[in-house]
Parts: C-alpha cells; sequence; structure tokens
C-alpha cells in the first residue's frame, strides 16, 4: 500500500470511528481495547488452537510468558510477590506454597463447574491446596529414555543414571529441577522420594557427586531437534514421558523405561493469581479447558495424560494405551508422588542441589 493511499485508509478509518460514536452505534472493537489474560507457562503447553478459539468467544487477548523450569517460576513470582500474571502453572508441591503466601485466589465448582470433570485422584480432598485453589491441568511420568542403537542394554533402574557403564558415562541427561533429581537419588539408594531420613539425603548426595562426571547436561525439558537424546549427545536421560513422545517422532530409536524401582509421578496444575484484575476472565478459561472435548485436544497437544474423565473417552486408544503418556497399572502403582517437604528437608535437597550441579 503506498503511503497516500495509506493515509487516506487511515482517514477514512478514523471518520468511521468518529461517525459511528456520534449517531450512538458502538465502533468495531480494536486490539487495542480488548483485556489482557497473562498466563505463565512451560513453552509448548497450551495449545494456541484453543487460544485463539477462546481469545474470539470472550474478546480477550491472552499473553503467554514462559519459565524453563521450575526454579525459575518460583524465583520470578517470589521476586513480584505473586504478581505480574492472572494464571500460572504450578506443580503439585507448590500449590500449597503459593496457598499459605496468599498468592493464590480459591478455585471451586461454584467458579469453574468443570472441576466435576476431573478424577478425584487429582482434586484432592478436604482442606488440600490442589482442592481448594487448583485446576488438574495434566499428569505423567518421570522415568528414564535411552537411544536403543547407543545403548549396551536397556536401563531399567535409577542406579543405571547414577553408576553408568563405561559406553553411558559422559552421555548421561539428567533433570535440572532440585526436588526431581534428588528423588530420583533417593530411589537409586533404595529409599523413598519423600523420605525424612538424612541418612537417606546423604546416600542421595554421595550419588549425585559420584554421577557427575558422567553427566553430559542438566536439563528439565528438552523436545526439539537439539534436544540431547537426538543429537547423540546424550544416550541415556531421565525424562518426562510427555517429552519422550516428543522425541520419539523425531528419532524412532529413543525409547521410554519405568525404572524397576518406580518412576516419579507428577501432575501440574492451573492457579488463579489472588493479584489479578481478570479473575472472571481467567475462571472462564478454566471453565473452557474442562470442556472435555477441549480437554482431549489440549491432551493431544502436550502429549500428556489428562484428568479430565470425559476428555479420555474421547482419546484414540493408540493413545490411552501409550505407556509413555498412560503407565501400565503396575507402573503407576509402583510409583511416588513427590509430596511437599518441610521446610528442613526443602533445605537439605537445595544445599546438595547446590553442591552437586553446576550454575549455568
Amino acid at each position: 500500500m503506498s503511503m497516500h493511499l495509506h493515509r487516506r485508509f487511515g482517514s477514512a478509518l478514523l471518520w468511521l470511528l468518529l461517525a459511528l460514536a456520534a449517531i450512538g452505534l458502538p465502533r468495531p472493537l480494536l486490539a487495542v481495547d480488548l483485556p489482557v489474560l497473562r498466563i505463565y507457562n512451560w513453552e509448548a503447553y497450551l495449545d494456541p488452537e484453543l487460544v485463539d478459539e477462546f481469545s474470539r468467544r470472550h474478546h480477550v487477548k491472552i499473553e503467554e510468558t514462559y519459565f524453563d523450569s521450575d526454579t525459575e517460576r518460583d524465583r520470578r513470582l517470589a521476586d513480584g510477590k505473586g504478581k505480574g500474571f492472572d494464571l500460572a502453572i504450578v506443580d503439585t508441591g507448590q500449590v500449597a506454597v503459593y496457598r499459605d503466601r496468599g498468592w493464590l485466589a480459591p478455585i471451586g465448582e461454584s467458579l469453574v463447574p468443570g472441576l466435576a470433570n476431573m478424577h478425584s485422584k487429582w482434586r484432592g480432598g478436604g482442606a488440600e491446596a490442589t482442592a481448594t485453589h487448583a485446576f488438574p491441568y495434566a499428569w505423567g511420568m518421570v522415568g528414564i529414555g535411552y537411544r536403543a542403537d547407543l545403548v549396551r542394554k536397556v536401563p531399567d533402574s535409577w542406579l543405571d543414571l547414577f553408576q553408568p557403564d563405561a559406553t553411558t558415562c559422559g552421555k548421561l541427561q539428567v533433570s535440572g529441577n532440585a526436588r526431581e533429581l534428588v528423588a530420583a537419588a533417593l530411589k537409586a539408594g533404595a529409599d523413598s522420594a519423600n523420605s525424612t531420613d538424612p541418612a537417606a539425603y546423604q546416600r542421595a548426595e554421595r550419588l549425585l557427586r559420584a554421577q557427575k562426571p558422567c553427566v553430559a547436561t542438566y536439563l528439565t525439558t528438552a523436545f526439539d531437534a537439539d534436544a540431547p537424546l537426538v543429537t547423540g549427545r546424550a544416550s541415556v536421560g531421565m525424562i518426562y514421558g510427555t517429552d519422550l513422545v516428543r522425541l520419539r517422532e523425531l528419532d524412532p530409536d529413543i525409547r521410554f523405561v519405568m525404572p524397576r524401582e518406580g518412576g516419579i509421578l507428577f501432575a501440574d496444575y492451573v492457579v488463579v493469581l489472588a493479584s489479578s484484575a481478570q479473575k472472571p476472565l481467567a475462571y472462564a478459561f478454566l471453565q473452557f479447558l474442562s470442556e472435555p472435548a477441549n480437554a482431549a485436544r489440549q491432551s493431544l497437544f502436550m502429549k500428556a495424560a489428562t484428568p479430565n474423565v470425559g476428555a479420555l473417552a474421547l482419546l484414540a486408544p493408540a493413545i490411552r494405551n501409550d505407556e509413555a503418556i498412560y503407565p501400565r497399572a503396575s507402573d503407576l502403582a509402583a510409583a511416588e508422588r513427590i509430596q511437599r517437604p518441610t521446610p528442613a528437608i526443602q533445605s537439605k535437597i537445595n544445599q546438595i542441589f547446590e553442591k552437586t550441579v553446576p550454575r549455568n
């Protein structure tokens, strides 16, 4: 468009808006007028088509800001005292932490009727923070991913990550999440991921120190062509099943296995920040996500298990039977869900992590 035509078009639009205002007719809704719903999220963890659909339906603009780790999310929200966003994705243990700090608005069926679609396993009960201040979003397992073409044997134990053979040493990918990494070390030492025994943490620290020379990267999540398991920089890794499903599409030699000591079960929730000025829209967005058809679409996009009972029935058998997404009943029974630690245990975990994991 020439500058002359551009000016003529701009003038015509201005006169149209003025004319509409003069006769009392509503002017067209411009992007600048739309309310903004700000979401703090993992990258590629929300279907952009659903975002567009909700935006059109509710005349809202959605802005996503991404974090790379739970630690980064916690630090940024702490720096802002829980302000700056309307919605955030939070893991199980941190829901109670955020609630106790006064950062969260309540979420219940009176505000989001679609919570009735969620399996009770993920809702929590009574006064639990996940029952009163959280919307179940996704769940899955942390296990072991490996390149079948690069390993001598299937790494079916957490110890295979902490006492790797000569071909694997130097090609390990392990989590950059302090709680999950220490939990894996605890399980490798035949302890509970939620142990309160000081001796268990001493064993875990020794395993992490011994493992360190063999680690190629400490990485919480990676699911693109540059991921270490795709490039071959890593041959064995601690990995979310959701990430592995995406990596498997890039290289069919990438496989997933549940460690015989049991995997680590995770659940993610959406929370509404108490400081949000857009609470009605935030609750409307959660209601939109709770619709079974939308929850099924979101599950397919994320490659993650859905807590929505109605959505599960809409998924193809090939998805429901994929053990990287929906583990076998025996694997699910053997898995541990990381619980909120006491302040003393959390301090111990942080100390171990800081002493054994290099800073970026």
